[in-house]
């Protein structure tokens, strides 16, 4: 439905890139993540480097997401990518869409030898207080961190050329805000560089 409030955007401007979305204030206790993939989906998107969304591949094994999944804008992660992240919430996010979250810890991996950390997150308590209480991973049921674990696991055990996926354990929400505060200041370094 046409609004005399919503902008008109010419075809010649440039699409608004997820990517580049501000962090909040309180980074990295607060965090946006632009969601690429939504929980169930046995999809995998990718935002391009355009900003807009393309579908990369349909996952080869019959499984599905445990979570939105998608990338922290204005990180640097040790694969050379914005760090990504998993947020858990009670419906699926769509793909393109920023949600607010707070980090509760992380999944430690290796993916075809590079670091390629999972950091997990819950919806902020403005965005959904039923998640108030879970502060850190341990306060998430362990049948929630055994999905998440088994799903990287095998999710790319079928695919032709896939790389080799090596998991590390967990780390604790004190440790993601770490590593994020890391990637927040790789990222600012390259931007500069």
């Amino acid at each position: 439905m046409w609004s005399s409030s919503m902008a008109v955007v010419a075809a010649s401007e440039p699409v608004r890139h997820p990517l580049h979305a501000a962090q909040p204030a309180a980074a990295p206790d607060e965090m946006l993540l632009a969601v690429e993939i939504p929980a169930g989906s046995s999809i995998k998107y990718e935002i391009g480097g355009d900003g807009l969304i393309r579908v990369d591949r349909f996952l080869s094994m019959p499984m599905a997401y445990p979570a939105n999944y998608g990338s922290i804008p204005r990180t640097l992660g040790g694969d050379g990518d914005p760090l990504d992240a998993l947020v858990l919430t009670r419906v699926p996010l769509h793909p393109g869409t920023l949600i607010a979250f707070r980090p509760i810890g992380y999944l430690k991996m290796l993916d075809g030898g590079e670091r390629d950390e999972k950091i997990i997150g819950v919806p902020t308590e403005r965005i959904d207080p039923s998640y108030a209480d879970i502060r850190d991973l341990s306060d998430l049921p362990e049948i929630e961190r055994r999905r998440i674990e088994a799903f990287f696991r095998v999710y790319k055990d079928l695919a032709q050329g896939g790389n080799l996926v090596q998991l590390e354990g967990f780390a604790n929400a004190l440790e993601a805000r770490s590593l994020i505060e890391r990637s927040l200041q790789s990222f600012s370094r390259a931007a500069v560089d």
